[in-house]
């Protein structure tokens, strides 16, 4: 039987949840660009954040190499070497990744991309109750690629929380400011393998902690585009 305490835990919880949830957007689809793999374009407060289902078959590229790195209980980043990232030519994570990265700018701005260089690809790999706090990144153009993802203790309990009010699901969250009236500032998703979120260099995101058992393993890259206007 919950004691006093975890009753009034859970139901300051809901009542903050329901509170909050004004200013979270809803993570509906924008619109979907053209080309394979569909490419879908969000717009809840402003940039545009695109996610792309990439293929099985170079996320097991990219866990090939991580799993002969990463510890099996200590969360962790370390770099992607270069012959991972450009091996495969036209297959390889590098060419792919930049591909995608044109689609993008092509569907956001109607641009054409010259060139895209890559400052670094790495990977994230982490374990129960660990964050990634809000931060931004220093190239025009990020992403990250879900590789794996743990399995929850309560999911239905996690998912009826929100990032502000303490959900622990794994979660990535977009934000742009603050409590402003009539303003969405916040938008989550939770991770699948093989999705790829991209979006601008300078927007505020962050992974919220999970509880419960295995690994949440991502891969982020930094990037710069020459572009041409159309």
């Amino acid at each position: 039987m919950a004691s006093w305490a975890e009753n009034w835990t859970d139901k300051m919880a809901n009542s903050k949840t329901r509170s909050l949830k004004a200013f979270e957007a809803e993570a509906g689809v924008a619109f979907t660009g053209q080309g394979s793999p569909p490419i879908d374009f969000y717009s809840p407060f402003g940039p545009l954040i695109a996610k792309i289902r990439l293929p099985e078959s170079l996320v097991e590229q990219v866990n090939r190499y991580a799993d002969q790195v990463v510890s099996s209980d200590q969360s962790m980043e370390f770099i992607l070497p270069e012959d991972v990232v450009v091996s495969g030519g036209e297959d390889s994570v590098a060419q792919q990744t930049a591909n995608l990265i044109k689609r993008y700018l092509a569907g956001v701005e109607n641009t054409v991309v010259k060139d895209v260089m890559f400052e670094t690809f790495w990977i994230v790999s982490q374990y129960a109750g660990t964050p990634s706090p809000v931060h931004f990144h220093s190239g025009d153009i990020s992403g990250v690629l879900y590789l794996k993802i743990p399995q929850l203790d309560n999911e239905p309990y996690e998912e009826s929380l929100t990032y502000i009010s303490g959900r622990q699901a794994g979660h990535i969250n977009f934000l742009t400011g603050g409590k402003q009236w009539l303003s969405k500032t916040l938008i989550s998703f939770k991770p699948e393998v093989g999705d790829l979120y991209v979006f601008p260099g300078w927007l505020l995101h962050g992974s919220e902690p999970f509880r419960g058992t295995g690994e949440r393993r991502s891969m982020a890259f930094n990037a710069f585009a020459t572009i041409h206007e159309l």
